[in-house]
C-alpha cells in the first residue's frame, strides 16, 4: 500500500492549488498525453490524501486554464494545446487588482451575459442575471479608468441597489456586507480586445481602440457564485504590473 503524497498549507498555496500545480506539471511533462483521461476523483483523493472538494477545485482550476476538459458522465480529459496561444496563471491578493471606487452607474436590468462569461463561470447557456453597468473614474481628475458590468444571481441582487454599489468601497466588499457571506476566491482571465462603440464612448476613446478586458468570477466559502465582473480598461489610464519570483524547490 502506498502512502498519499503530502501537501501543506504552510507553503502559502491552498491545498487545491497545490494539487492543480502538481497535475499541471505532469500534463506539461507528457505524463498525461492530449485526449487522455485523468485519474478518477476517488483515485486523486487517495493519491494526494485530500478531500473530494479539494480535488474538484483543483480540476476546476485546470479547466479554467484550458488544460482539462470535462466530459459529462465520462471523466476529465487533457485538452489539445492550441498552437497559437499560451495561458499563464498568476496567483496574488485580490485587493491588489481592485480599482479605486468612484463608480458611476449607467444601466440596471436583467440580461443574459455574453457566452464567454457564462462559459468561464460554468453557467448554463442563456442564464439570466441581474446587471449593473457603469464606469469607474479617477476621483481626483475625473478620467475614466474602466468600463464595468457587474452580474449577480437573484439571491445576491435582491440585497443590492445602485446606491449601495456606488459607495466608496469595492463592490465585492459591498456584496459580502449585504449578503452576510465571506469571499473565498475569484477566478480571472485577461484578454486583448477592441473597444465597441458604447464602451469607447464612455471611456472617451475611439471605437476599435485596443483595450484590455478582464472577466472575474467571485465565489463565497460555500462555492456559490457571488458576482461576475466584465471590465474593459482604458488603454492609458490603467496599468497592470506583477512582481515575479522563481519557484523554490526542496
Amino acid at each position: 500500500m502506498t502512502s498519499a503524497e503530502q501537501f501543506f498549507p504552510a507553503n502559502g498555496l491552498p491545498l487545491y492549488r497545490q494539487v492543480a500545480e502538481k497535475l499541471m506539471a505532469e500534463i506539461v511533462a507528457g505524463a498525461f498525453p492530449p485526449d487522455s483521461a485523468l485519474p478518477t476523483e476517488h483515485a486523486l483523493c487517495a493519491r494526494f490524501g485530500v478531500s473530494r472538494i479539494t480535488v474538484r477545485k483543483a480540476l476546476d482550476e485546470l479547466t479554467a486554464r484550458h488544460l482539462v476538459q470535462r466530459r459529462q458522465g465520462i471523466g476529465n480529459f487533457v485538452r489539445e494545446k492550441p498552437r497559437d496561444a499560451w495561458s499563464a496563471t498568476l496567483t496574488g491578493v485580490l485587493e491588489e487588482v481592485l480599482t479605486p471606487s468612484d463608480l458611476h452607474l449607467r444601466h440596471e436590468g436583467d440580461r443574459i451575459p455574453p457566452a464567454e462569461l457564462l462559459d468561464f463561470a460554468k453557467l448554463a447557456p442563456r442564464t439570466r442575471l441581474h446587471c449593473y453597468e457603469g464606469v469607474n473614474y479617477v476621483a481626483a481628475s475625473g478620467a475614466p479608468v474602466v468600463h464595468v458590468t457587474y452580474y449577480f444571481p437573484d439571491w445576491v441582487a435582491a440585497r443590492l441597489n445602485a446606491a449601495s454599489l456606488t459607495a466608496p468601497i469595492p463592490v465585492s466588499a459591498v456584496v459580502q456586507q449585504r449578503t452576510g457571506t465571506l469571499l473565498d476566491h475569484a477566478d480571472q482571465i485577461m484578454v486583448p480586445a477592441v473597444a465597441p462603440p458604447r464602451i469607447a464612448k464612455r471611456l472617451k476613446i475611439e471605437t476599435g481602440t485596443p483595450v484590455l478586458r478582464a472577466i472575474r468570477v467571485y465565489y463565497d466559502t460555500q462555492g456559490r457564485l457571488l458576482e461576475i465582473l466584465d471590465a474593459t480598461y482604458h488603454p492609458t489610464h490603467y496599468r497592470f504590473t506583477a512582481h515575479l519570483t522563481p519557484r523554490r524547490t526542496g
